[in-house]
């Protein structure tokens, strides 16, 4: 019996501009008590889809929180909320500011409208970058 041979896959460092194309694990912000401080400290603003908390840091980069709540839906639409919302904050954000964000995803959301909720997130990051800087 013989083995198929399967062609290896590329790299992914292959592919054109694909550095700086995915939210980084160095670049969010996990714990609770991180959430809460940045929550409790930070300016805040606010859209119909998102509300937006940020703090400057002493770290070096940016870092980034998102938040769904269970009234945006089930598990799954959860899921697929935050992976919009990260490939948003990837092609936006200036990942060399010292800032540390969290992106709370608001009821309204709707997945179907990704390119007016992406305008939405970046005229908020403008508009948090101006009030942190």
């Amino acid at each position: 019996m013989s083995l198929p041979v399967v062609a290896p896959k590329a790299a992914s460092a292959s592919l054109p501009n694909s550095e700086g194309l995915a939210v980084k694990k160095e670049n969010t912000v996990k714990s609770h008590a991180e959430f809460d401080r940045i929550i409790r400290n930070g300016v805040k603003v606010k859209s119909t889809r998102f509300s937006l908390f940020g703090i400057r840091s002493d770290a070096d980069c940016a870092r980034v929180g998102i938040a769904v709540g269970k009234s945006n839906g089930k598990a799954v639409t959860r899921v697929r909320i935050k992976r919009q919302v990260r490939a948003m904050v990837a092609s936006a954000m200036d990942w060399s500011l010292p800032v540390d964000l969290i992106i709370v995803v608001r009821p309204c959301y709707s997945t179907d409208e990704f390119t007016e909720s992406e305008q939405e997130l970046h005229t908020l990051l403008g508009q948090i970058k101006e009030l942190l800087h």
